[in-house]
């Protein structure tokens, strides 16, 4: 007797629109929510100079991570990523069309730290991936403005992969963990 073969699909349906509706959400925090948080939290970091800003940096990845958590799929963060990106500059996010690179690298610094825990939806692979989503924008973002320096690529890197794995992967795991004990999703992940 032959034996069925399945075959998954790359995103389904609920996938797409699941990250649909959350590229309009994070889109909307992102270019409104997120910059004024910073702005009060940053003081705090004050004693770390001119990366004070990086250590609360993290938070634009929570919005990333709920997707890798949700999703669990390769690539589908940096694809989530991109068109967030795209929707935060309808909403007024004052980097234009840099938005889209900017949350494309916070995705796939998700899709890498998921991608070594081969995409399960577990605690360390979105502290992973939040550390290098963080960590990555935050490097290009120190290149492209010409901040660099020493001290600001080695311990702003530091900043940015701790900020990005407290704020933005344990902060969207609290979510989802959530999200699931309330019913709202049925599921975290993948399960095939």
């Amino acid at each position: 007797m032959a034996k069925k073969v399945t075959q998954r699909r790359w995103l389904s349906t609920v996938d797409l629109l699941t990250m649909a509706v959350v590229a309009v959400v994070g889109a909307f925090f992102s270019a409104h929510v997120w910059a004024a948080v910073m702005n009060v939290a940053t003081p705090v970091f004050a004693f770390l100079g001119p990366v004070g800003w990086i250590a609360v940096s993290g938070i634009y990845v929570i919005w990333p991570a709920i997707v890798g958590l949700l999703v669990c799929k390769p690539g589908a963060v940096t694809l989530y990523a991109i068109v967030q990106g795209f929707v935060e500059m309808f909403f007024g996010n004052p980097f234009g069309a840099m938005a889209m690179l900017y949350s494309g690298t916070e995705g796939l610094g998700v899709d890498i730290g998921m991608g070594v825990f081969r995409w399960r939806g577990r605690l360390p692979a979105i502290l992973l991936g939040g550390g290098l989503g963080s960590l990555i924008v935050d490097e290009i973002y120190i290149f492209l403005f010409g901040m660099q320096s020493t001290y600001t690529v080695i311990v702003g890197g530091i900043t940015a992969f701790f900020s990005g794995a407290i704020l933005g992967g344990l902060v969207g795991w609290l979510i989802v963990q959530a999200l699931y004990r309330t019913g709202v999703v049925s599921g975290i992940g993948y399960k095939g």
